[in-house]
């Protein structure tokens, strides 16, 4: 029974819908008439350049850039903040976006939402603002530096007369800087063959 109703439903619904003729207004828009002069033209040209333009965003691969030191990757945009890492010299650092207070914001790689010195980064690989290659240290390619440890680290911190940890970090960096200012030695705060020769070990 009730299929029948259903049946009737449906055939009623069809002979409704024969009869019944859907009429929408023409459209009249001529794109032609409203473009036609070539201010219109140029408006649209100049407001599409414009809406991609502010959607871009300027980024560099960067690459650590110092004088011999390392580079500190921090947590903002100021020395106050803390440092997450110390990037060697010509080490890929990520791309680079926007900068505040003299630092850039990091925003690809590894370091991507850190901080770091905009006056110490370039876009080329293994340079150096001076002429002398860092990895070498100040005179031999036996060098101790930043982020060492062991023996070697504990013999140089006995021989400065600091706390001896083992442990080749930025107090360590600040008495090996002292000492090759007050030795006449250039500052690097690496501990290559001078500095060692001088430090007597």
């Amino acid at each position: 029974m009730e299929y029948l109703a259903y049946s009737y439903m449906y055939i009623e619904d069809e002979r409704t819908n024969e009869n019944f003729a859907l009429s929408l207004p023409k459209s009249s828009f001529n794109w032609r008439k409203i473009f036609k002069s070539s201010a219109w033209l140029t408006l649209a040209g100049v407001t599409i350049l414009l809406a991609t333009v502010t959607q871009m965003q300027f980024a560099s691969a960067e690459y650590a850039s110092t004088n011999g030191n390392c580079l500190y990757i921090r947590t903002g945009p100021s020395t106050a903040n803390s440092s997450v890492a110390c990037v060697r010299n010509g080490t890929y650092i990520g791309e680079t976006g926007s900068v505040r207070n003299g630092f850039a914001r990091i925003s690809s790689g590894r370091y991507r939402g850190y901080y770091a010195a905009e006056r110490w980064i370039g876009n080329t690989p293994g340079r150096s603002h001076r002429r002398y290659r860092s990895g070498y240290g100040v005179g031999g390619r036996v060098t101790v530096e930043y982020g060492a440890r062991g023996e070697r680290v504990r013999e140089i911190q006995r021989a400065l007369g600091i706390r001896v940890d083992g442990v080749y970090g930025s107090r360590t960096i600040n008495a090996v800087r002292h000492f090759q200012r007050r030795n006449g030695l250039r500052v690097d705060g690496v501990v290559g063959y001078q500095t060692r020769r001088a430090l007597g070990i």
